[in-house]
């Protein structure tokens, strides 16, 4: 093989690896800084178009990144608080970001882990016997209006793609989604439970919904609002079944500070 064959082959090597096409690597940000932040933090990543910004506990971070509750992220120096700013294709998916999280993870942090799985008790989310009351987005669908109690209805948010679990007032929760997934209703619900939550609906689509629930129906401060299990049944059409089920948790064996910008 001459020189230039050997060089032309090297150059196509070295275009093919930079772009990570065939060679198996999985997605990374565009451009992302790392730095330590303060005392102030949010559980939730803040993502608009192609950006995502985020000042949030290492535990949350790593929690997002592999679809787990903090509670199920175990090592050293999760409590550690850094801020996150990000750029992505704007197209991508919840799954990509996802992935291009851990990737970060990886190459900053130096993260290296493993995994533990057990058997735990829980419900199963599943589809209710009167059967699904919600329909699936579609691509160019006009997305539905804000429930009367979302304070903050501007276009921006309307348009966005999310969801929230709050406590608007005390013993009241209200859960928002905005063309999300069972699978991310079901890490909500299993955050605002406490308990495992695994999806077991079988549909694999994005969908609208809101509803209001009350955290303890015994309490004076419920008022009117349905238990759990009601309001899922008559506003979503889906119901929570106790089962046993894997629990998987993610084990830190090291994670370093991140390496510079």
């Amino acid at each position: 093989m001459t020189q230039r064959m050997i060089a032309t082959v090297l150059a196509c090597f070295a275009c093919s690896a930079a772009s990570g096409q065939g060679s198996g690597q999985p997605p990374s940000f565009e451009v992302a800084s790392v730095k330590p932040g303060g005392d102030i933090f949010s559980t939730r990543p803040d993502r608009a178009g192609g950006r995502i910004g985020w000042t949030t506990q290492l535990a949350y971070l790593i929690g997002y990144a592999y679809r787990l509750d903090f509670s199920r992220v175990d090592g050293p120096n999760l409590g550690a608080v850094y801020s996150l700013e990000a750029i992505f294709d704007p197209t991508s998916t919840d799954d990509q970001i996802r992935l291009m999280v851990q990737s970060l993870l990886t190459d900053r942090f130096r993260m290296r882990s493993h995994r533990v799985t057990t058997v735990a008790d829980g419900y199963a989310l599943s589809i209710a016997k009167k059967g699904l009351k919600i329909k699936e987005a579609k691509a160019g669908d006009d997305p539905p209006p804000m429930p009367e109690w979302v304070r903050d209805a501007s276009p921006a948010l309307r348009a966005e793609s999310f969801i929230s679990a709050t406590l608007p007032e005390v013993g009241v929760i209200q859960i928002l989604g905005r063309r999300v997934s069972m699978s991310q209703l079901a890490e909500t619900l299993q955050r605002s439970t406490r308990t495992p939550v695994w999806d077991r609906t079988g549909l694999s689509g994005n969908y609208y919904f809101a509803f209001r629930y009350a955290q303890d129906p015994s309490a004076d401060s419920a008022g009117d609002e349905p238990v759990l299990e009601t309001a899922l049944r008559e506003s979503l059409g889906l119901e929570l079944q106790k089962q046993k089920g894997p629990l998987e948790t993610l084990v830190i064996d090291y994670i370093g500070a991140p390496s510079e910008n």
